[in-house]
């Protein structure tokens, strides 16, 4: 492992310094001993959870430095992070789901019969959502005990949970937005006619985001209802959106860049030598981590500018 790496804040690259718009400094930036897989943000503390594919996961403080590291068998996959930072959840190998305290030391795993495509974890890790390739779907509580489970009529690639009602968030790759209550229950569904890369929404709900490659940053209220769409230059695959819904981040297959208002207006866009991997905007808008595919993590900050 890495004996140090976090790195303090310096020049920004190259590629943020040629962005255009009000570009960001660099608070910090970080690097996983392996390709990237996962990256999450604990909302109310400001720290990263980033896992790589040997098994690797990290806590990452505001300062960009690792305050709790672990490592597991098998290589994750996928990770959440609850808002409080307290608890984590990971999927690794093809079928184990993990769930880690503070520390990042596992306190449970499971081996599910079948194949795990996303795992979500509660704001304040009561719950662990779990999402199957055969189209099912679990919810478990913080005992380990199944609490509910149901069907969607496609497998979910992307879940998410709510943060002022406890409701669960689904998007299937193609064709499909639903929302579920935490006993299994279908509140809406939508259908969609675009791929999905990502689901982001706000914090109440309010406002959902999904990257919908050639489709671009679309946008649903909180009953599922198409509102519209943000067209910015390329196929957007990755995305993410602030607590309340002031400031959007977006990443393109062709390696752009974009940091969006709420409006859709574009404030900054540039070009990353690599692929983005992973995004994550804090609660306010005010800055961003961005993760790439080689095991790079970058925090962006508009705030000292601003």
């Amino acid at each position: 492992m890495n004996d140090d790496p976090s790195r303090p804040p310096g020049p920004p690259p190259d590629w943020v310094r040629k962005g255009r718009g009000i570009g960001p400094s660099v608070r910090w930036t970080f690097t996983t001993e392996a390709p990237l897989t996962g990256l999450a943000l604990a909302r109310e503390t400001g720290e990263v959870l980033a896992a790589d594919e040997i098994g690797s996961l990290y806590r990452i403080d505001r300062r960009g430095e690792y305050s709790a590291v672990n490592r597991i068998r098998e290589p994750i996959r996928q990770v959440a992070f609850s808002d409080d930072g307290q608890f984590a959840a990971a999927l690794a190998g093809e079928t184990q789901v993990h769930r880690f305290d503070r520390q990042l030391q596992t306190q449970w795993h499971l081996d599910l019969p079948e194949q795990c495509l996303q795992v979500a974890i509660d704001p304040y890790g009561q719950y662990i959502a779990v999402s199957l390739a055969d189209g099912g779907n679990l919810i478990f509580n913080a005992q380990k005990r199944r609490v509910a489970g149901f069907a969607s009529i496609r497998p979910l690639t992307h879940l998410k949970f709510l943060t002022a009602e406890p409701a669960l968030l689904g998007a299937a790759e193609h064709g499909l937005l639903c929302c579920h209550s935490l006993t299994g229950d279908c509140q809406w569904e939508e259908k969609l006619w675009s791929n999905v890369g990502r689901l982001a929404a706000t914090g109440d709900g309010e406002l959902i985001y999904i990257a919908g490659f050639n489709h671009g940053v679309q946008t649903f209220d909180g009953s599922g209802a198409p509102i519209g769409s943000y067209i910015v230059e390329g196929t957007v695959n990755r995305i993410a959106t602030s607590y309340e819904p002031h400031r959007l981040i977006a990443s393109t297959v062709e390696k752009h860049l974009y940091w969006l208002d709420a409006d859709g207006e574009l404030l900054w866009a540039t070009v990353t030598p690599e692929h983005v991997a992973q995004l994550s905007c804090d609660p306010f808008g005010e800055w961003a981590v961005c993760g790439f595919a080689n095991g790079q993590v970058i925090c962006l900050d508009w705030s000292r500018g601003s």
